[in-house]
């Protein structure tokens, strides 16, 4: 496959959740849903679903040296298959859009250029580059002025590599400073040094002064005058209308670049038109045609024939219309044609996978000897107490710290994402998508960890922008004393005072004491002050965050003022945590007794995620579906291998029922129901 650099347009784009029509009216309170935080603009959208499609590319983008820099790092480094620090601009606002997509309506944009403004493309890296695409240059000033002279620069300069240009445009806002310039200019520098261009028809007639409504026959005249100005490949999207494809000469595409070169005798002198495959109504339209975009350039890179570029990037739209991820297995899914363009795709999973140690180093609390035990590796690094299963969730602020990898060193994040029907199964993507929705842990926690609660999920959705809250559980291995929800309420006056002053005792005071055994269950609600104290271990099933609002910090090795509000400070940190009384009964139905048959948590957990203890004495299954497997008893014998106490085990959906023989008892972990 054909190296690829993405370029261009990045911003931040915060998505509020409607149930209605969004609507603005000065003086009255509008209640929405969620906030959804998420990296946008053309490298995100292009690179995340070239990243799904099993692609890799390199991203050159600006931010500001703000909060919202930081979050756009932190969220690139999410997106598989994507490689490149982003430029810092100083004293300069990242760009964000605000994404207002009513029910059944297209989207409205709020945008802020910010950063973008200063990318100009100079610092853009070419070393390994076969296809540069850059996106949106109507969003970016810095490549227009002079009529587009930094643009035609960098245009240039990567022609003189060799390298096959692409670009796709943005529409042009007729109030903006874009709106002013003469795009016909613009477009007679261009077009001459672009190999593949990949706009909406609502860009072009935006830009070029055109009626927005056109017929078919009126698209395909526009896209014709694009190779006649100079464009050896133009790909037009037409919403509903489809996508219309023209090339120019073999000539004009041999000159086409190094990604073009094996294509321009099968390639040039064509005109195809690829039908929209949407057989219903859209869920989202956010990111739908860089999705197209980019199964035209996988096609082009992988240098597939153009009927099938033109049907690859028709079934990434539809992907992403659809609610999906447009990996291979999902495109394939829309058209099976497409099975031919990923000869090389590796096969989804299909058996249990036994994984080893995860142990993020340097945490702020002793252990790490017990895991070490359990598992029967030997010496224990110190201040390792947490062993991360069955991982996709990175250490805050410290990825990729905390991911579990496979064997062939692929992160699991990344595999879940390139094939999440085989990994997950299809109830679960249809509901869920590409999320595992959990993370399980082993926890030594030879001293007690201090007093902290978790964020709830709409909560961490609007002040951190994550995907999840924090609940927890807990299943006891060895005994000790834990500490769970308050005693009494407390104001929130108080527990400022509690938490500027340090008073551990006090905090702790606060709290239930649970004497805990081995075979416990323990539900911890978002929001729940809880501490476990020293010499307990135990296995934790969470949702997949690594997220904590610390209200004690002395005595441990971590620096709480700076690092225990989850970068919001405390006034508003603590607005997260719930300080209102635990009932006893209340407690009660957090915790489930070792006695108790069921082997499962308490119902409370039910939402969140599952945890059910399967013991075995002669024969067993564990049942079909996603799964991460703690054995903690005896020796059990397997198809796929002998699995002994310490041993814990991936299991994909793909693996169907997974038949045990033996005596011993395993831990399963799932995602709630779908």
């Amino acid at each position: 496959m054909h190296g690829i650099a993405l370029a261009g347009h990045l911003c931040v784009d915060l998505a509020p959740a409607f149930g209605r029509a969004a609507d603005i009216d000065p003086g009255r309170l509008h209640e929405v849903g969620p906030l959804r935080i998420t990296l946008g603009g053309c490298v995100a959208n292009t690179g995340r679903a070239l990243g799904d499609l099993g692609g890799r590319a390199r991203v050159h983008a600006a931010v500001g040296d703000d909060e919202l820099g930081s979050t756009a790092e932190r969220l690139l480094a999410t997106l598989p298959g994507l490689t490149g620090r982003l430029q810092s601009v100083g004293r300069a606002a990242t760009s964000y859009s605000v994404v207002l997509e009513s029910p059944g309506q297209d989207r409205t944009f709020w945008h802020h250029v910010g950063a973008n403004a200063a990318f100009d493309g100079a610092e853009v890296e070419l070393d390994g580059v076969d296809i540069l695409h850059l996106g949106y240059p109507s969003l970016l000033p810095g490549l227009l002025a002079d009529d587009a002279e930094a643009l035609v620069a960098l245009l240039g300069r990567a022609k003189e590599r060799g390298i096959t240009t692409s670009v796709d445009l943005a529409v042009v806002d007729p109030a903006s400073p874009a709106g002013a310039l003469n795009w016909n200019v613009v477009f007679d520098r261009m077009l001459p040094l672009v190999d593949l261009l990949t706009p909406s028809v609502d860009d072009l007639t935006s830009a070029l002064g055109l009626p927005s409504q056109a017929s078919p026959e009126e698209v395909d005249a526009l896209v014709q005058s694009l190779i006649e100005r100079g464009a050896a490949v133009a790909a037009v999207s037409a919403g509903s209308a489809g996508l219309f494809v023209r090339t120019g000469s073999a000539q004009r595409l041999r000159t086409g670049g190094r990604a073009l070169a094996c294509l321009a005798e099968e390639w040039a002198d064509r005109a195809l038109h690829q039908a929209t495959r949407l057989a219903q109504e859209p869920v989202t339209t956010n990111g739908a045609g860089d999705t197209s975009t980019a199964g035209f350039l996988y096609g082009a890179a992988v240098c597939a024939p153009l009927e099938s570029a033109a049907s690859l990037a028709a079934a990434c739209a539809t992907a992403v219309l659809t609610g999906r991820p447009a990996t291979p297995n999902t495109v394939v899914a829309i058209d099976p044609a497409l099975a031919a363009v990923f000869p090389a795709a590796a096969p989804g999973p299909r058996a249990p996978i036994v994984l080893e140690a995860n142990q993020p180093v340097d945490r702020f609390y002793a252990g790490g000897e017990r895991i070490a035990g359990f598992r029967g590796t030997g010496r224990a690094v110190e201040h390792t107490p947490e062993d991360w299963v069955g991982s996709v969730t990175t250490v805050r602020g410290q990825g990729p710290l905390g991911l579990t990898h496979l064997g062939d060193g692929e992160a699991l994040a990344d595999a879940v994402r390139r094939d999440p029907v085989a990994w997950l199964g299809e109830s679960h993507v249809a509901r869920w998508g590409a999320d595992t929705k959990l993370l399980v842990k082993l926890l030594d926690a030879r001293e007690r960890l201090p007093v902290h609660a978790h964020p709830d999920t709409a909560f961490a959705h609007v002040h951190v922008g994550t995907e999840h809250g924090k609940a927890e559980a807990w299943y006891i291995l060895e005994p000790g004393v834990v500490h769970l929800g308050l005693r009494e309420a407390i104001s929130r006056e108080r527990l400022d005072e509690l938490v500027e002053r340090q008073d551990g005792a006090a905090l702790l005071g606060l709290l239930h004491q649970i004497a805990v055994r081995p075979g416990d269950r323990v539900f911890v609600p978002p929001g729940t002050l809880h501490a476990i104290g020293a010499g307990v271990f135990l296995a934790e099933v969470q949702e997949p965050e690594d997220l904590s609002i610390l209200l004690e910090w002395r005595g441990y090795a971590l620096d709480g003022e700076r690092d225990g509000h989850l970068g919001l400070g405390f006034p508003l940190a603590l607005d997260a945590v719930d300080r209102s009384p635990l009932a006893r009964e209340s407690l009660a139905a957090l915790v489930r007794p070792a006695g108790d048959a069921s082997g499962s948590l308490p119902a409370a957990a039910d939402p969140y995620f599952r945890l059910d203890r399967l013991d075995v004495d002669g024969r067993a299954v564990i049942a079909p579906g996603f799964a991460v497997v703690i054995v903690i008893e005896g020796e059990l014998v397997t198809e796929y291998g002998d699995w002994s106490r310490g041993t814990t085990v991936l299991v994909p959906a793909a693996a169907g029922p997974v038949g045990l023989a033996g005596s011993g008892t395993l831990l399963v972990a799932r995602p709630p129901v779908p």
